[in-house]
């Protein structure tokens, strides 16, 4: 730790006289985020997949008043936490494939895998704990697929197969999966299939689905503007009230979680360091009516897909920090708002 603190004087001194210094990408956190916990969850040997190219599924930040620069990130959730808080299920890459693989969340250790796939981008959990929910691309095209979370390796296919959808998250009691379905670049819509009935429901426009507990009707997602920025909206499918929760031109935020308390949302959103000019993701959170909004993570290395411990004092996430190389790897840090 001393050696850290020892690196920011020296890079603060270096700064304050105009030298140009490249930064040290491993380093754990910078001054920003000081007072803050950071907690390595996994290791580089885990590979947790690295997500680059490509615009399918992803959202765009855009700077520069919308010409002269632009950020992407994959939105829909890269890492989740068991109900019961013990494990976290991320993805990994190996031999040209990604799959989930899940690790126990406290104690490090050794990763079993969860699916024997190809190409598998996202993954969500079960309220139960019994299944895990992942989108993968097969024969072109984005689906949502299920997977026992403990064992077992049977794959149940949720999607029909020709269309792109994405971002699968599953309701309380386990029959409804709430997912996007993507038709264009910055055209997605919100849909719902019933297990028992067979039926896909269409509801409103918008990505990645976050669901508030004890409310069957109402949920947070994403919205893009005609700028191709993303924006936190909260839609009620009964009434049909939508309220935009967090905008601000330039900047975009996806992938909406709710705390454990219903007060606060994590989200990735677009962002810039100021001494290093370094376009990247961070992590923020705002509460629920809008206000608040504050950035969590300052590092210039990218920040992203947050979600809750069980208790809502800790943030699990991924990051290229603490790493020279810039490899992800899940992090945890605490949450004092």
């Amino acid at each position: 730790m001393k050696r850290t603190l020892t690196t920011f004087a020296l890079l603060s001194l270096l700064m304050g006289a105009g030298a140009k210094v490249k930064f040290d990408y491993s380093l754990v956190f910078v001054p920003e985020e000081g007072g803050v916990r950071f907690e390595r969850i996994t290791e580089d040997a885990d590979v947790v997949a690295d997500y680059k190219g490509g615009l399918v599924g992803k959202a765009v930040g855009v700077f520069g008043g919308g010409r002269t620069s632009v950020i992407d990130w994959w939105v829909i959730p890269q890492i989740a936490l068991s109900p019961d808080g013990t494990k976290i299920a991320y993805i990994n890459e190996k031999n040209k494939t990604t799959n989930v693989m899940v690790k126990n969340a406290t104690k490090g250790g050794a990763s079993t895998q969860r699916t024997f796939r190809t190409n598998v981008e996202g993954v969500s959990w079960s309220p139960d704990g019994s299944t895990l929910c992942f989108t993968e691309v097969r024969g072109g095209h984005h689906g949502v697929y299920l997977v026992p979370a403990d064992q077992g390796t049977v794959v149940t296919q949720v999607s029909n197969g020709s269309e792109n959808d994405f971002g699968g998250v599953m309701s309380k009691d386990g029959n409804t999966i709430y997912f996007h379905r993507g038709e264009g670049m910055a055209s997605y819509s919100l849909w719902s299939f019933d297990r028992k009935t067979n039926l896909f429901s269409n509801y409103s426009r918008g990505m990645t689905v976050c669901l508030i507990p004890g409310s069957k009707n109402t949920i947070y997602c994403a919205r893009f503007t005609d700028r191709k920025e993303s924006e936190i909206w909260r839609v009620n499918f009964e009434t049909g009230v939508e309220e935009v929760i967090l905008s601000q031109q330039g900047k975009s935020f996806t992938t909406p979680q709710l705390s454990p308390d219903g007060q606060w949302l994590l989200v990735t959103g677009s962002s810039v360091s100021e001494k290093e000019g370094i376009q990247n993701t961070d992590v923020f959170a705002v509460r629920t009516d809008g206000s608040s909004l504050t950035q969590l993570t300052y590092h210039p290395g990218n920040d992203l897909s947050p979600i809750w411990s069980r208790d809502g004092k800790s943030i699990y996430f991924l990051s290229q920090r603490g790493s020279a190389d810039r490899i992800y790897n899940v992090w945890k840090m605490d949450f004092n708002l």
